[in-house]
């Protein structure tokens, strides 16, 4: 969708009912909806035992994490449909979280990742019922810092590049929430396909980690091959970050790899001696059409002879494009000779008018080699980054610690 259909759909968008139906999709339907018997299941974690191979189904992986909401009155477990009773009492139908605007729905979350094109979302809807979305598609084209947004500080707001929407503008704290309450769509029934741009930037800040911890992969989902030997290998072939789960972010990104998430509500005793707490949990899925083939050791090891190609082309051509330093260099040289140093004519000597001449030439071809001379030594330095440099520049202003890759 783009922020157009936004804008055009909003009325229809906004005041959904809270329905279950079953998942009907094709792309998606080898997993039915959960049951609130198994949400309530005492061994969240459990999958199965067996690693996925290409003849059989991947499942589900339910998170052992939860993210509390708040603390109820229920002293005990209940059933699906007083859950779900109470979830309709607590929660405004587009808003599945804990607000006190409900005009900044669902909607307007997903219109601000829309809208500032660094996010793309489609929803699919069920055939006999249009009103009615199945699953969605999200995929990440940027994880944006608050100066990418365009954003001074953090207590301002700006107005969306399509004007027309019912609320005129965001925060960078509205696009932060985006990222997480975007994907509270209808519980129970939905999933989510998620995956990144394949060019995605890799300066990524440090409040995205806790998006991944919730909505991102897990080691039990993977196939053993990428588990055992094409993640471990890419591991060896870059610079090691940091902040470890950042590698497996960036292997995301460069092997194009997607996954299935989606997430309900549950009940759990979260702290003792006090009742019930309700949160919500998390669970993952490895998607079985991923052709593997796409980040085995041989295509991992043409990706990475070609960016190293693509780095050597980047360093020839900035050494043949002048620097700014360089230009008014040239300009000052212009200024004081009345030429460009290149296009100076040889002249033929007569008496002291030739020694004056010639010891021109002499400081303007001095002044030319000291340029090349710089030239090669910025060159070589821009080399030098490109082939040694661990991890990129890091924003020491960003309020969230910066980019982290």
């Amino acid at each position: 969708m783009t922020a157009l259909d936004y804008i055009k759909n909003q009325p229809r968008l906004q005041d959904k009912h809270l329905t279950q139906t079953t998942n009907t999709f094709s792309a998606l339907a080898e997993f039915p909806p959960l049951s609130y018997a198994k949400a309530a299941s005492p061994n969240p974690g459990h999958t199965s035992s067996k690693p996925p191979t290409p003849t059989q189904k991947s499942d589900y992986h339910t998170k052992p994490y939860y993210q509390h909401i708040h603390t109820t009155h229920f002293p005990k477990p209940i059933t699906l449909k007083e859950l779900q009773n109470y979830i309709n009492r607590v929660f405004y139908e587009t808003s599945l979280w804990t607000t006190d605007n409900v005009t900044k729905n669902q909607t307007f979350y997903e219109y601000i990742l829309v809208d500032s094109m660094f996010a793309s979302i489609v929803h699919h809807e069920n055939q006999n019922n249009p009103d009615q979305i199945d699953y969605s598609t999200y995929k990440i084209i940027r994880v944006a810092s608050y100066r990418d947004l365009g954003f001074t500080n953090l207590h301002t707001q700006k107005p969306f590049n399509t004007p027309g929407f019912y609320i005129p503008g965001y925060t960078y704290t509205d696009y932060q929430n985006a990222l997480f309450y975007t994907f509270f769509r209808r519980l129970f029934t939905h999933s989510w396909f998620i995956q990144f741009q394949f060019n995605c930037p890799k300066l990524i800040s440090n409040w995205f980690y806790e998006w991944w911890y919730y909505f991102g992969p897990v080691d039990q989902i993977y196939p053993e091959p990428i588990l055992k030997t094409f993640l471990p290998y890419y591991q060896k072939q870059t610079p090691q970050p940091s902040i470890p789960i950042l590698s497996k972010i960036v292997f995301h990104i460069d092997m194009g790899i997607p996954w299935i998430c989606s997430w309900h509500f549950h009940l759990t005793q979260f702290q003792p001696d006090v009742p019930m707490s309700l949160v919500k949990q998390f669970r993952v899925k490895w998607w079985d059409k991923y052709d593997q083939e796409r980040c085995s050791i041989t295509s991992m090891q043409k990706f990475f002879t070609d960016n190293r190609n693509i780095e050597r082309s980047i360093v020839q051509l900035s050494r043949s494009i002048p620097t700014e330093d360089q230009r008014q260099h040239s300009r000052q040289l212009i200024q004081q000779y009345g030429q460009h140093p290149q296009q100076q004519r040889p002249t033929s000597p007569t008496g002291s008018d030739s020694s004056s001449k010639s010891k021109g030439k002499k400081v303007v071809l001095q002044e030319i080699f000291q340029t090349l001379q710089k030239t090669l030594d910025i060159s070589d330095s821009d080399s030098d980054e490109v082939n040694q440099q661990d991890e990129p520049m890091q924003d020491t202003e960003d309020p969230f610690g910066g980019p982290c890759a």
